[in-house]
């Protein structure tokens, strides 16, 4: 879990620090700063997490745990607000403890290859499992206006984004919903996208060739079904080096 390797990667931080600064001090007129002792657990575990396979984003949290921990010590931040900090992260991040799906957000090079793989058929509906804060599917309602989109998000603080941008954005052709797509009827889709993690796709696959109608299409993004071979497998030219597996029911 992803929580793991965060507290993992500190760990190992925390351990190459000890190591490495005996020579560090020895280059120096005089010992390090906390500030230099902290700036640099936080670069080695962003390193480590990053090594492990955390995505990009976890790097800023591990390079200011070390300071918010520091700090909340001696600057006696009053316990309320760690409290309030704890809550807002289980509200963003609720799915990665809750099924093992973390917040992955897909880039703009993800979105223009999606894109050109939806139905061209007028009135094709369209929806994105998982959707974080509705990026994907504003996207391609202003490059589809002929289409109808659905996002759905179980995770309260980026469903409550989603819709918010949507509010914003004008297009008539989307739809935020807040809720747990498993219970969600899939059956009158004509192409679903998803990007979530290893843990919950042989469940996903079993549901899409459940309910999906012939002639849809499921993408997920970088993770695949175990022991289900992709029809189709799209290598992106991104940082990430995404990989999209395409299913034709």
């Amino acid at each position: 879990m992803p929580v793991v390797l965060l507290f993992g990667s500190q760990a190992l931080a925390g351990i190459t620090l000890a190591i490495v600064m005996p020579f560090i001090t020895s280059q120096m007129n005089t010992g390090p700063t906390m500030t230099t002792i902290l700036l640099l657990q936080g670069v080695f575990a962003a390193l480590f997490g990053k090594m492990l396979g955390l995505s990009k984003w976890w790097g800023v949290l591990q390079f200011a745990l070390p300071f918010t921990a520091f700090y909340s010590i001696n600057l006696q931040i009053p316990a309320w607000l760690w409290l309030l900090l704890f809550a807002l992260t289980v509200l963003i991040f609720r799915n990665s403890t809750r099924g093992g799906v973390p917040l992955y957000l897909s880039n703009g090079t993800t979105w223009v290859a999606l894109a050109e793989l939806l139905p061209q058929t007028k009135g094709a509906r369209i929806v994105d499992l998982g959707g974080g804060v509705g990026g994907t599917v504003l996207y391609l309602a202003r490059h589809r206006p002929d289409a109808q989109f659905i996002s759905i998000e179980s995770a309260p603080i980026p469903a409550a984004i989603s819709r918010f941008r949507r509010t914003f954005s004008g297009l008539e052709n989307v739809e935020m919903r807040y809720g747990d797509f498993w219970g969600m009827d899939i059956s009158d889709s004509d192409f679903v996208y998803a990007f979530l993690s290893p843990v919950p796709m042989q469940r996903l696959y079993n549901k899409i060739k459940a309910e999906m109608k012939t002639g849809s299409v499921f993408v997920s993004n970088s993770f695949q079904v175990p022991g289900v071979e992709a029809d189709e497998v799209i290598e992106l030219n991104d940082g990430r080096k995404t990989k999209l597996h395409l299913w034709r029911l």
